[in-house]
């Protein structure tokens, strides 16, 4: 598999796709290989380059992670112990679920916070008041329960990490790990700047049908950057996924902690059962089969993070066992679609990239007695499940998005949209108490709470 192969296999992924500008990069038996695509922005954008950036997205969040590493490795962070260690007994109320909250739970998703919060009513870039906010949020359970994918809990990650470098998010990431590991990182946020220059491509809107591409700018609250506004190359995050190799294979340049401490980020944590996303969580990374092959944590893994954001996408992957890195870039919406090819041919090519398929509803139905209507939340997000005609069930999310709803006896389902009569997710519904009735669905890595439950949770 050389330069020319990944070239190719580039080229036409991005030819069936749409996409108007992507880059591939994958270090493998000591070779980094490099490939790019098309323009920056349709219209006149310059040619996309190997140094071009790109939006994160959601793989921002391993920059927070690695951050939140290096303060263990300087003994100034206890992943296990409660963050109120680090922002003082008085930051949290007494009683308040947020004094149990540590920082593995808040990098694994299990520390039972909303998946997004705006920081209402304060819409400035001060972390510090964004969690004054989010102690007044109703949590979706008890910190240390479950997995549920939050954006909120990486942004009072990153709040920490201020509060004990004694200075900003963005600083840090630029003065401890960016420079340091000779990352040309920048973000699509940046309070610190009074101009809004673009250092980034464009994202843009693709029609599938019929191909055509419109520039949109990339967008993320200031307070949620450490969740998914940083921005570069896909060089530049298989230089960062080489801090994960082995010694041999590791950037010589790009260090960023010691291996012993960075194995956190990809030791599986026990109550993060991310169905939907991954096959397990670590702190920071998620987990991958390779080759998307169904099979439990004592398989091997890759870890790997997928990111997207206002018309673009992101995909990483690192696997220690054979000392390969993997990233891909897109300034597209069908990016993510993008991606399964691209894994597709490298899998047909020998190389047996993680990823994670998601099973299955089961052939039985499930118990006609079992209750499943009604309204489930996480936060500002919301999904109604009602009665569909001839016995069937609807789902509707608040975003507008709706189908007809497939439930098999263990509980797991499918949704299939009206409008174009084909599978576009699928997700699970839980009771907490085990035995108990249904009362929580995962649904995208998110767990949301039936409304009447989280009412007497809350009270």
């Amino acid at each position: 598999m050389d330069s020319d192969f990944l070239s190719g296999t580039l080229r036409e992924v991005a030819r069936r796709h749409r996409i108007p500008g992507a880059q591939l990069s994958l270090y493998r038996d000591g070779e980094l290989h490099e490939a790019c695509h098309g323009v920056e922005r349709v219209g006149g954008g310059a040619p996309v380059t190997t140094r071009s950036r790109f939006a994160y997205g959601s793989v921002s969040k391993v920059f927070t992670a690695a951050l939140a590493l290096q303060l263990v490795e300087d003994g100034d962070l206890d992943l296990d112990e409660p963050i109120t260690a680090a922002l003082g007994s008085t930051a949290v109320p007494p009683g308040h679920p947020m004094r149990s909250v540590t920082m593995r739970r808040l990098l694994s998703h299990t520390a039972g916070l909303v998946s997004d919060h705006e920081g209402e009513p304060l819409r400035s870039s001060s972390l510090r008041r964004y969690f004054e906010s989010v102690l007044h949020v109703d949590p979706v359970g008890p910190p240390g329960a479950a997995f549920s994918y939050s954006n909120t809990g990486y942004a009072v990650a990153a709040y920490v990490v201020e509060v004990l470098s004694g200075q900003s998010w963005w600083d840090s990431l630029e003065a401890y790990l960016a420079k340091p590991a000779g990352l040309d990182l920048s973000f699509v946020h940046d309070p610190r700047m009074r101009t809004t220059g673009c250092t980034t491509v464009s994202g843009h809107a693709v029609d599938p049908r019929t191909g055509r591409a419109e520039p949109v700018d990339f967008y993320v609250e200031s307070t949620l950057v450490a969740a998914g506004g940083v921005a570069g190359s896909a060089t530049d995050l298989v230089a960062f996924g080489r801090a994960f190799l082995p010694e041999a294979d590791a950037a010589e340049d790009c260090v960023v902690a010691g291996p012993e401490v960075l194995a956190e980020m990809g030791r599986p944590v026990p109550a993060a059962d991310p169905f939907g996303l991954a096959a397990g969580w670590g702190a920071g990374w998620g987990l991958f089969p390779a080759g998307g092959a169904s099979g439990d944590l004592g398989g091997p893994l890759w870890l790997g993070h997928d990111g997207t954001l206002d018309g673009g996408s992101c995909n990483v992957r690192v696997d220690p066992s054979t000392g390969t890195a993997l990233a891909f870039t897109t300034n597209s919406t069908t990016g993510l679609a993008a991606w399964e090819d691209l894994a597709d041919a490298l899998d047909d090519a020998g190389l047996r990239v993680g990823r994670y398929r998601q099973p299955a509803p089961s052939s039985l139905p499930y118990r006609a007695g079992e209750r499943l209507t009604g309204e489930y939340v996480n936060g500002d997000l919301g999904i109604r499940v009602s009665p569909g005609r001839g016995g069937s069930l609807r789902f509707d999310v608040r975003n507008g998005l709706s189908g007809v709803l497939t439930v098999g006896s263990d509980l797991t389902f499918s949704v299939r949209t009206a409008d174009r009569d084909e599978v576009v997710f699928s997700g699970r519904f839980l009771a907490s108490r085990g035995s108990g009735p249904v009362d929580l669905m995962q649904y995208n890595g998110r767990t949301l709470c039936r409304s009447e439950a989280l009412a007497r949770h809350v009270a």
